[in-house]
């Protein structure tokens, strides 16, 4: 497995920070993951490990205002710059040797991916894997905080608070949450522009499955205290070309969790089987 830097210039003229992870043998298929809230692409190094031993190029990139890339700490200031940075990034995959792309976004990456594959002509992807997406919190916060949320964002969308994460949250898995805690590029903050416009796509588009147009395999851990599992279901109700998995004794992170390894190999068995249709 060889890894590699990447860079990317937004439209507002950000750099985008990412990895390429390329295969010794034959490309079969190609991924690009978009990571989660706080997190970062460097997180996915596993992630690229085992498929590139599956014969699967594997990109990802830290979001605006993430990881190694420019911008606020938890900032967008509307939902369609993000789209628009994935757009930038992903029409930079070799597409013209017919190799198949797929796209993988996780929680906060999710919910990016769905409103995306919604919005955007996608011709040129073979399937996406929407895994624990952001649609639907799994605790309902309170109303005067959402009001304040947008008040913020008409007055000051740039201001920032602690997301509240709770990093036992995340897996079952206590090795992985020590890393996380004690990972430089994790942050917690999300600003007012970015929770309300992503709170706003996530309830808007769980029940608009029927947009999406590429063959979908939706993922979600069954004990997941971040994001609920009603939202993942509610979009494979309304999608006709979907696949549903809810991994049980998983928390938020499935990739991530003490069945990651079933999980790794379900997720590469659904792109073969896409892959040759």
């Amino acid at each position: 497995m060889l890894e590699k830097e990447m860079v990317w210039k937004t439209k507002d003229g950000l750099s985008l920070k990412g990895r390429y992870w390329s295969c010794e043998g034959q490309v079969l298929m190609r991924l690009l993951i978009i990571h989660g809230l706080g997190e970062h692409c460097g997180r996915y190094g596993h992630v690229a490990q085992y498929f590139n031993a599956k014969g699967v190029e594997v990109f990802a990139f830290d979001q605006r205002g993430h990881g190694l890339s420019e911008g606020k700490r938890g900032f967008s200031p509307t939902h369609a710059h993000l789209l628009e940075d994935l757009r930038v990034v992903k029409n930079s995959i070799e597409k013209e040797d017919g190799i198949p792309l797929f796209l993988y976004g996780h929680s906060f990456g999710g919910n990016v991916l769905s409103a995306y594959l919604m919005e955007y002509g996608v011709s040129d992807i073979c399937g996406a894997i929407i895994s624990a997406a952001w649609f639907k919190l799994a605790f309902e916060p309170p109303k005067f905080e959402v009001t304040l949320g947008r008040l913020m964002n008409k007055i000051w969308p740039a201001f920032s608070q602690s997301n509240q994460l709770k990093i036992e949250d995340l897996t079952y898995d206590e090795k992985v949450n020590k890393a996380y805690a004690e990972d430089p590029l994790v942050h917690d903050q999300i600003t007012a522009a970015l929770f309300v416009n992503a709170y706003a796509a996530g309830l808007n588009n769980m029940h608009k499955g029927q947009l999406l147009k590429v063959p979908s395999l939706i993922i979600h851990g069954e004990d997941d205290p971040i994001i609920s599992q009603d939202g993942s279901k509610a979009l494979y109700e309304s999608a006709k070309k979907s696949t549903l998995k809810i991994w049980e004794k998983t928390k938020h992170e499935p990739h991530n969790d003490l069945r990651k390894n079933e999980v790794l190999e379900y997720n590469f068995q659904w792109m073969e089987s896409i892959a040759q249709k």
